[in-house]
């Protein structure tokens, strides 16, 4: 019978031992120095055989079976391999300590999850799904919708802590987009106000966004996204959720009814200290951040909002708790950010995707960092 021998290509441009010392391994290799088990092993793996028995035999010192190996041998082949894809090689020396460290690191961090699966809990919660026309409204609780009929009645009140506009800005600015009669709107259209919702983007993705101070299962109830909007021909603008609104129009025939999911938003600027914008129109940062970061401001409305100036206002903030969410020593300074705020009612589909947006430190302005992939 003809001896067959496997091609060298076939062992990946090494050969298993080159030069055993012991037959240990039993791989069917060329015959060894020194019969007998023994923990050390020149290989051209470069790392000292035995040390992969150092935990199994330090767990039964002592014991009859102290030096049985033959389990952990079995495995060798994937960890030497797994091993020297994270270990450093280098001396004899070097070798064995870089790979006592990445043992003992793996077999930590083997504890430390260990430990934190047995006390986490999975967070499971069922969302109310309502109908809607051309994105997904939902809430986490009752208390995360607020319904207005008829507008009229609010009057200069703001709306909830959540929706701090008034009963009669919204009215406005619905009236404005939807290009209906303003008193139509106060009077007969129905209006429902959403802390979150999930938008079906035309590409077919789906997102989640939310706007609320209170609401928000995490993050001690806060949470107030921030959004790409597309300005039309090519340009991008940025502005934050307000609220999500579903309004539900009664036709003049006094029978059939419609729903109209819109989103309300306050809209950013550029900020006045960029000077260069990218293909986008975005106001792009100063070297060396222009390349990833652009830089916004809160629009100015042109003038004070009446529903923040009214008599009797200040008031109203202490009877209905408003701004809760806000230190009562900066509850003034928060209110005043707000008051030349220039609101807006967008439809869903002029939401590109979420902003990341944060304060920047050295202007006060708003730092957007862009996501390149």
């Amino acid at each position: 019978m003809t001896s067959y021998t496997c091609p060298t290509h076939t062992f990946r441009g090494y050969r298993t031992h080159t030069e055993p010392e012991t037959d240990s391994d039993t791989d069917g290799g060329p015959a060894c120095k020194l019969p007998g088990p023994s923990h050390i092993e020149l290989s051209r793996k470069g790392i000292p055989h035995g040390i992969l028995h150092f935990p199994e035999q330090l767990k039964s010192a002592g014991h009859v079976y102290m030096h049985d190996s033959c389990a952990p041998e079995a495995s060798h082949r994937h960890n030497i391999k797994k091993a020297m894809d994270r270990v450093r090689k280098g001396t004899e020396s070097e070798t064995s300590a870089s790979m006592i460290d990445w043992q003992f690191r793996v077999r930590t961090w083997k504890k430390i999850i260990d430990s934190v699966k047995q006390h986490d809990v999975t967070v499971r919660r069922k969302l109310r799904i309502p109908s809607g026309n051309d994105v997904k409204v939902f809430t986490n609780a009752t208390k995360g919708v607020h319904n207005c009929f008829p507008l009229v009645e609010g009057g200069d009140n703001l709306i909830t802590n959540d929706v701090r506009v008034s009963h009669h800005e919204l009215s406005t600015l619905i009236a404005r987009s939807m290009g209906w009669d303003l008193v139509h709107v106060q009077n007969r259209l129905r209006v429902q106000c959403f802390t979150s919702a999930m938008v079906v983007h035309p590409s077919g993705i789906k997102r989640s966004y939310w706007a609320t101070d209170t609401e928000y299962p995490y993050n001690n109830g806060v949470r107030r996204d921030m959004i790409e909007v597309d300005l039309g021909a090519g340009a991008f603008g940025v502005a934050q959720i307000i609220s999500f609104i579903k309004l539900t129009h009664q036709a003049d025939n006094d029978n059939n009814y419609s729903d109209v999911t819109r989103v309300l938003i306050r809209w950013m600027s550029k900020s006045t200290t960029s000077t260069e914008t990218d293909d986008h129109d975005r106001p792009m940062c100063p070297y060396p951040l222009s390349r990833n970061h652009c830089l916004w401001q809160w629009s100015d409305a042109g003038r004070d909002r009446a529903s923040l100036i009214r008599r009797g206002f200040m008031a109203s903030v202490t009877r209905r708790n408003l701004w809760c969410h806000v230190p009562q020593g900066d509850r003034q300074a928060s209110i005043d950010t707000e008051r030349r705020a220039r609101y807006d009612v967008l439809e869903y589909t002029s939401i590109r995707c979420h902003a990341n947006i944060s304060v920047d430190p050295s202007t006060g302005h708003m730092l957007q960092t862009l996501q390149i992939v």
